[in-house]
């Protein structure tokens, strides 16, 4: 049963990862409109960006539902299993669905983290002292 749930969890992953790095493709056009200061084609990409992103949420849903589905222990080793930290994590796993679920759990983390780096110097570089990411 727990296979069931690791190989939905792997698929769902990997359809997270796919758009994950549409929405980080979109982002260096984003960067690429803003340099130009063409806010067409910025207003275009924004609008794009968060047409994937609201397909991003309903992924998440769909895995945080797996994730539910069953007893408190089949909980808390799911949701281990996607928030693995390292790849050396993963690699220790004698299973290879496990292995293939963390480690696209890894790679759709560390676009998540460029992407938030990326967003950070685009709002600075737009909002200066009013950006979010701004030191109060």
């Amino acid at each position: 049963m727990i296979e069931e749930y690791v190989s939905k969890l792997t698929k769902l992953m990997k359809k997270k990862y796919e758009k994950m790095v549409e929405i980080e493709n979109i982002t260096k056009d984003i960067e690429e409109a803003l340099k130009r200061n063409d806010k067409v084609s910025t207003d275009m990409f924004m609008k794009m960006r968060l047409e994937v992103m609201t397909e991003v949420d309903g992924i998440d849903g769909e895995i945080y539902e797996i994730i539910q589905g069953g007893d408190e222990n089949q909980y808390h080793y799911l949701r281990n299993l996607i928030r693995v930290e390292t790849q050396q994590q993963a690699m220790d796993t004698e299973f290879e669905d496990e292995k293939m679920l963390m480690l696209v759990s890894l790679r759709v983390r560390n676009v998540l983290k460029n992407i938030i780096e990326k967003d950070k110097i685009m709002n600075q570089r737009l909002l200066g002292k009013d950006s979010f990411y701004a030191k109060k």
